[in-house]
């Protein structure tokens, strides 16, 4: 499979790949200074062309997809890739570290509660006007309303403290804090009543949109006066194309790109004259496990035989055709995460079955129901899988498929807060947010997992992010992966690499691990 191994990508990026890391930011005193355009880099040494139009097919759109009819604002934008139209203050690039997009300085202070950002000089919108702290503003104080989670969670009050100075007062320290506002919904708007802001459409991206199906298709052209400088592309269009209809519309010609294919069909991809580009990792699948209910996983040691049961090694050679792929750890980390800490000794059925017998079940046990409707296209060739492999340690587990348009009411409908057992998507972030979502005060994604090893669990993240010494964050994550590796909260099965398949004309089109993070200002067409 084409694209990079995670042990080759960690070794890339700790020869330097990164333009810059969060162990530069804690020089008391100094502002993180903007660094060189990591866009401009994407192209170094090719000769790009100006000219033609991409037309991608996206398997996997936004989750709010067809929750409002005004589609043209990022929160229900078609797809997750929300950087053809619009920017955020900072973005997340392919190693996983982040970048200054609108923001051209970055300081935290020493007790990291308080970020001031500096804006970039001369940034249009699209109408041509000039963006200013005002316009920062007022979308953050949107975002706190609730439509970025990572924003209203995190932040007390943002202020301007000139036209192009910001600054965030967060409701404690935080280490991490650009990951947060680099969110996909975390776009900076022009400045509007929150019940008008960011619904006309208009960005600071290098695209300007012109016309929408809100859940079908969207147009937008080239935007000439983007601040970081005229794409090469003179229009992106994006449809929705789930199942068949991406490999159809391939082969049809309709499309010239698609991304998030299901990994099924690289083959079939590859005999249209497609080529594959993957990302090192993307989503992870995580199997909720609720415990305030009488389950029998209750027990830890049922967990701990479930985690050493699960052959995820399998998973990945035979839907991902990559056998030495990464697998989840049974936190929400991520294998692209330079922090991931992998689970020692691999899988162990002799040792889950003596699990089993300690708890109680010499003969095997059978676990309810866990529910999952297939966001991606290869899911429901995992899960027997899952259920294969867990039997072979006596451990009976049936997961049953649900369609999506009405899933999340269904999976919270019963045993409030928590839900269902179910499996819940899983997108690559940073150490602390990945962690926190495993964290005893996420309510519903960990399952009702409570004692003293998830308060130490916690206590642990957020000594971690509150700490400026990157070698001290580093020490802490590890210390409280091993917890959550030991308790196993729920199960993370790991392993998925977001791929685009893509004509050969289409050049440096780019698959994101972070999915949403994907953009598009350095592709072009050789035609």
């Amino acid at each position: 499979m084409p694209g990079l191994s995670r042990r080759e990508f960690l070794t890339q990026v700790s020869a330097g790949a990164a333009v810059f890391g969060l162990s530069q930011l804690f020089n008391p005193g100094r502002p993180l200074a903007a660094t060189p355009d990591a866009i401009a880099a994407m192209t170094e040494g090719q000769t790009p062309k100006r000219g033609g139009v991409l037309t991608y097919g996206q398997t996997y759109p936004n989750w709010a997809l067809g929750q409002s009819n005004r589609g043209q604002h990022p929160y229900y934008w078609l797809d997750l890739l929300t950087r053809s139209v619009w920017n955020g203050l900072v973005w997340v690039d392919e190693n996983m570290e982040p970048q200054l997009e609108l923001a051209s300085s970055a300081t935290p202070s020493d007790d990291l509660k308080v970020w001031d950002f500096e804006l970039r000089e001369g940034v249009l919108f699209h109408d041509g006007t000039e963006m200013t702290a005002t316009d920062v503003v007022a979308s953050m104080a949107f975002h706190k309303l609730g439509g970025v989670g990572l924003i209203s969670g995190q932040v007390d009050r943002v202020e301007a403290l000139g036209p192009r100075a910001v600054r965030f007062h967060l409701n404690a320290p935080n280490a991490e804090f650009l990951h947060s506002v680099a969110e996909y919904r975390a776009m900076v708007f022009k400045a509007a009543e929150p019940e008008a802001i960011g619904f006309d459409g208009i960005g600071t991206g290098p695209f300007r949109l012109t016309e929408i199906d809100n859940a079908r298709q969207f147009r937008a052209e080239r935007f000439d006066a983007c601040w970081t400088g005229a794409p090469w592309l003179d229009e992106v269009r994006g449809v929705i194309a789930v199942g068949n209809a991406a490999i159809n519309g391939y082969r049809a010609g309709q499309l010239n790109a698609v991304f998030n294919i299901d990994p099924g069909q690289t083959a079939q991809f590859e005999d249209a004259g497609a080529q594959i580009q993957a990302a090192p990792s993307g989503d992870q699948f995580w199997l909720i496990l609720p415990k305030n209910l009488d389950f029998p996983w209750n027990d830890v040691r049922v967990r701990q035989a479930m985690a050493l049961a699960v052959d995820r090694a399998r998973i990945n050679q035979i839907v991902y055709g990559d056998a030495d792929g990464w697998t989840g750890n049974d936190t929400h980390m991520n294998g692209v995460n330079a922090e991931f800490l992998p689970r020692e000794g691999g899988r162990d059925v002799a040792r889950a079955r003596a699990l089993l017998a300690e708890a109680g079940y010499p003969d095997g046990v059978s676990l309810p129901a866990m529910y999952f409707c297939p966001s991606f296209p290869e899911e429901p060739r995992i899960y027997p899988i899952v259920s294969e492999s867990l039997s072979e340690a006596g451990i009976r587990l049936v997961l049953e498929e649900r369609p999506c348009d009405g899933f999340n009411p269904f999976a919270t409908a019963v045993n409030q807060p928590i839900g269902r057992p179910r499996r819940n998507l899983v997108g690559p972030r940073n150490p602390f947010i990945n962690l926190s979502r495993l964290s005893p005060r996420n309510r519903e994604e960990p399952g009702g997992w409570a004692g003293p090893e998830a308060e130490r669990f916690d206590a642990l993240i957020l000594e971690a992010v509150g700490t400026a010494d990157p070698a001290r964050r580093l020490e802490l994550y590890h210390a409280a992966q091993r917890i959550a590796q030991q308790e196993v909260p729920g199960i993370m099965l790991g392993g998925r690499r977001n791929m685009v398949a893509h004509r050969p004309e289409v050049r440096n089109i780019r698959s994101h691990a972070q999915n949403w993070s994907s953009r598009f200002e350095y592709i072009w067409i050789d035609a």
